[in-house]
Parts: structure tokens; C-alpha cells; sequence
């Protein structure tokens, strides 16, 4: 036994689990693989709030001079206090000449370039995507402009491919359009020939990972915008299914809920109020669907509650309708002549409860971050929607309903046994 176990060989084994980013840098390693997954995480969500925080704002200006560091003309807005002043706004330098630093025409360190008025910027561009030249091995960053930029692009191209010397014997400055982003001159190249085709490219010596987050930052529209962090959420990437499978069962068990007491207690009106739940319910669905191909809206979970608890104030349209309509007829009128009255009152009430629901709403989305913007949103398009049915389904509906006498009288079922039941039964008692 002791020459059998002498006879096996121990082999020292140690595993890691590490986090590498995707332009090779380790980012912390881990012997147990949950420590290494949240690491992931976390490394992954600290870069993404850096990219979409970011200014970037991007600048694209005329060179009117490059001077040496030793120049005596001070950098615009070189320090961060000053960059918190109101003179140093994006608003407030884009109609102004600027001094900002950058690499020297010779590639050594570093000089001074003073440059024009804002040529064009961020928000003049319509697409951005990082791409890689084939022949140097680059990456850079090509991008369209809308019709205002392309114009002024056109103009200033034009102007500066003016300086330019054919036999490549000088360097005029002028010749130059600078691309700055956040006040750092990235490139300057010089205009050959006027582009007026109202596209470009960025190039900068980027890294493949740097032209991807510039690319985002452009299509984003963060140009020039400051953004603040207000909250931070990271959930599971099912969870957005999981909420709206069990947004959606919620919704349909509300909804069958509802036909079941309205149809016990108003009959034939009854089906009417589901019909027109039905409809509300697929309109909704209909407008989300759309924000999202259209706007990139997200349905949370709480945009989720907002249309389930919206259920409630549809159906309350519906009640304080049918109920005004018992009103007037237990005062002596037929169903057909109390419809008319019924609706124009309870319209009113309908339309007082929706505008109160809907500036909640509102206040709600303005002041509130976060997933509760959702709840704020959904419950007031939804607000919105109840009004559009009530008018253009539920009036008409019941009008026709009430010109139908066989409907109206239909045993057990009719008009009359839902909006004259009570009084039916309490004359019987009597």
C-alpha cells in the first residue's frame, strides 16, 4: 500500500479567474469565479458611465496661427476653475478666437494653435462610426453632417484649401482645420480641396477601443452636453423579460377581473367596457412599441405598474358614465333620452379626474430619476389614451346601443337591466 501511494504523482494546480479588457489590459484576477464575474461587472459598468458622463465636446475651427509653448498668450480656459465660469461656456467661445494646446507640425512636443470661430460641432452631426484604414492599420472616426454643417464646412474648406501650397515647399497654418475635443486639439490636417460632400473622417492615433467610445459619445448627441449621475442600477438581462411576462399576466388578469364586475353589475354596458379596456390596452402596447423602435424608450418595471395601475382609471371612466346614466333614468327618462345628458355630465368628471391624473404624472416625470420616470410616463400616456377611447368609442357605442330597441330590452341583459336594475327591483320590493 505504501509503494502504491508513494507511486502516485501530486501535481500542484492553481486556477484563476481573471478579467481582461478587450484592448488586453488585466483588470484583477480571482481564485473564485464569482469574485472574477463581478469584477467584470463592475470594471464593465465603471467604463460605461466614463463614456456616456463624458463631454466630448468636439470642435471643429480654423488654424490661424501655431505658436510656440513660450508664446505669452495664455491657453483659453487652461484651468478647471476657469472652465466652471460662464465665459468659458461652449455658448459662450463658439463665436470667439481660442488658444489651445497641441502637438507640434514636426511631431515634437508641444505647441500652441490659436484658432478661429466654431466651425462646426457635435450637434451637427448625424452619424459617426469608427472604422479601420486598410492600408495604415489607423483607426479613425468617419462621420455625416446635417445640411447646416455641410454648408459651413463647405465654406471653411474652401477657405483654407485658399493657403495651400501646391509644390509642398511651405506650410501655411491657415491651410489647417483643427478637430478639438474638450479644448485638446486631436488633429489638424491640412485641406487639399474643398469638402463640400457634407462627410469626414477623424483621425487621431486612436486606439480601436478610443475611436468605438468616440464614435458612441458622437452618435449619442452628449455634444455638448454635462451630465450628472444621479443613479446607478445594474440588474440581470432577463430581467427585463421576466418584468414584462409578469407585466402582462398582471395586466390580462386585471383585465378579466374587471370584465367579470362589470359585466355582473352593468350586463350588456358591461361588454362595452371591456371592448373599449381592449382597445386602450392594445393602443398602449402600440405607442410603447413604437417610442421604442423610434426613441429607444425601455419598458421597466415600473412603466409597467403605471399601465396596470392605469387599468383602474379607464375603468373609472366607464363607471362614472354608466353611472350618471342610472342617474337619468331612474329620473323618468327612457335610455335612449338619458344617454345624451349622462354623457355630456359625466364627460365633464372624466375629464377633471384625467387632467388631475395627468399633471401627477407629469410633476412625477419632472422631478423624479431613475425607473420612477417610467411609472410617470406610462401613466400619463395612458391618461391621455383613456380620454382619445372615451370620446371616440365609448360615446358612439352606447348611442347606437341606445337607438336599438331590441338591445335596449333584451331580457336580463339589455340596457334596461343594466342602467334600471336597482330602480326595477326596489319598485318590485315596494
Amino acid at each position: 500500500a505504501d509503494g502504491a501511494l508513494d507511486a502516485i504523482e501530486i501535481v500542484h494546480e492553481e486556477e484563476r479567474f481573471c478579467v481582461v479588457s478587450s484592448v488586453g489590459e488585466q483588470l484583477g484576477c480571482s481564485v473564485r469565479r464569482d469574485e472574477a464575474l463581478d469584477l467584470q461587472r463592475q470594471s464593465g459598468q465603471e467604463r460605461l458611465l466614463r463614456v456616456i458622463g463624458e463631454t466630448a465636446r468636439l470642435e471643429e475651427r480654423s488654424v490661424l496661427e501655431i505658436v510656440p509653448v513660450s508664446d505669452p498668450r495664455p491657453v483659453t480656459c487652461g484651468t478647471q476653475e476657469e472652465r466652471d465660469l460662464p465665459r468659458c461656456s461652449f455658448d459662450a467661445l463658439r463665436n470667439e478666437e481660442v488658444v489651445y494646446p497641441g502637438a507640434a507640425p514636426e511631431g515634437q512636443g508641444v505647441a500652441k494653435y490659436v484658432l478661429g470661430p466654431v466651425v462646426i460641432s457635435g450637434e451637427n452631426f448625424e452619424s459617426a462610426d469608427p472604422v479601420i484604414n486598410p492600408t495604415t492599420g489607423e483607426w479613425t472616426v468617419t462621420f455625416d453632417l446635417d445640411g447646416d454643417g455641410a454648408e459651413r464646412f463647405a465654406d471653411a474648406t474652401t477657405e483654407a484649401a485658399a493657403f495651400r501650397d501646391p509644390t509642398g515647399a511651405t506650410s501655411d497654418p491657415r491651410n489647417q482645420i483643427a478637430i478639438v475635443v474638450d479644448r485638446v486639439i486631436i488633429s489638424s490636417p491640412g485641406v487639399n480641396e474643398p469638402i463640400t460632400g457634407g462627410s469626414g473622417e477623424i483621425t487621431g492615433g486612436f486606439a480601436e477601443q478610443e475611436a468605438k467610445d468616440l464614435a458612441t459619445q458622437l452618435n449619442a448627441g452628449a455634444l455638448p452636453v454635462e451630465l450628472t449621475r444621479q443613479s446607478v442600477r445594474t440588474v440581470s438581462p432577463t430581467l427585463g423579460e421576466e418584468s414584462l411576462q409578469q407585466g402582462i399576466l398582471a395586466g390580462a388578469g386585471g383585465l378579466v377581473l374587471l370584465f367579470l364586475y362589470l359585466l355582473f353589475y352593468y350586463r350588456l354596458l358591461g361588454v362595452v367596457a371591456w371592448f373599449g379596456m381592449t382597445i386602450w390596452a392594445a393602443l398602449a402596447v402600440a405607442l410603447i412599441s413604437i417610442a421604442g423602435d423610434q426613441f429607444g424608450y425601455a419598458l421597466s418595471l415600473a412603466g409597467v405598474a403605471g399601465l396596470v395601475i392605469s387599468l383602474g382609471v379607464t375603468a373609472d371612466s366607464y363607471i362614472v358614465f354608466f353611472e350618471r346614466l342610472k342617474d337619468e333614468v331612474r329620473s323618468g327618462k327612457s335610455p335612449r333620452a338619458a344617454v345624451q345628458p349622462a354623457f355630456a355630465r359625466a364627460y365633464k368628471t372624466i375629464v377633471a379626474a384625467d387632467i388631475v391624473t395627468g399633471l401627477a404624472a407629469a410633476v412625477l416625470y419632472l422631478t423624479a430619476v431613475s425607473s420612477v420616470r417610467g411609472f410617470a410616463l406610462t401613466l400619463g400616456v395612458a391618461t391621455l389614451l383613456d380620454l382619445f377611447v372615451v370620446w371616440f368609442f365609448k360615446r358612439p357605442t352606447v348611442f347606437l346601443i341606445a337607438k336599438n330597441q331590441k338591445l335596449v330590452n333584451l331580457r336580463g341583459f339589455g340596457l334596461t337591466s343594466g342602467v334600471a336594475g336597482e330602480a326595477t327591483r326596489q319598485g318590485a320590493g315596494l
